[in-house]
């Protein structure tokens, strides 16, 4: 790899490294598992940088490798309980990919307002504020797998008041 070559990675990665994070985190709560993600999506990335396509844009390239990674680590984690199934990551990846929409992400916002406010205070602490599942869990007196568990059906619900959402008639009905 050339010098320049090298730069430019080195640039681009530099700029968008919390952007890629952001986008682990949202899929995956556990801040110290986020961040293996991170560091293998950055080797992946470097190693396959020479077949980085400048048209597709460095943060959709990113997004793409940290999906693999993320589905790598799910899968690698089914033997220690992670409670996130690949699906539900692909569902959350594809709502996270069109939120640029500003109809998406006015429905998002007005589902996410719907939520009680526990459920928006557990979302923000694990999301947001990038405490760990463990540290919420503690401060909560619960178990991990009770809170994976509420973050699960918190996304779920998410999801579902989002399709809703965005739903034909109702996509028709906001733009009249």
């Amino acid at each position: 790899m050339s010098k320049e070559s090298q730069s430019e990675f080195a640039m681009l990665y530099i700029q968008n490294q919390g952007r890629v994070y952001g986008y682990i985190a949202t899929l995956i709560p556990n801040r110290s598992d986020a961040e293996d993600i991170l560091q293998r999506t950055s080797m992946v990335m470097w190693q396959k940088w020479d077949q980085y396509d400048p048209d597709r844009g460095f943060v959709s390239w990113a997004r793409g490798i940290a999906l693999n990674e993320i589905r790598n680590f799910l899968r690698r984690s089914e033997r220690k309980n992670v409670h996130l199934s690949e699906a539900v990551v692909d569902m959350l990846a594809e709502q996270i990919e069109t939120s640029t929409d500003p109809i998406r992400a006015e429905a998002f916002e007005q589902c996410f307002s719907k939520l009680e406010r526990k459920q928006r205070s557990l979302l923000e602490q694990c999301y947001l504020e990038s405490m760990g599942v463990k540290v919420v869990a503690d401060a909560l007196g619960t178990t991990r797998d009770a809170i994976y568990m509420r973050l699960h059906r918190i996304r779920k619900s998410l999801i579902n008041c989002m399709n809703h959402q965005l739903s034909d008639d109702n996509v028709a009905q906001q733009r009249v």
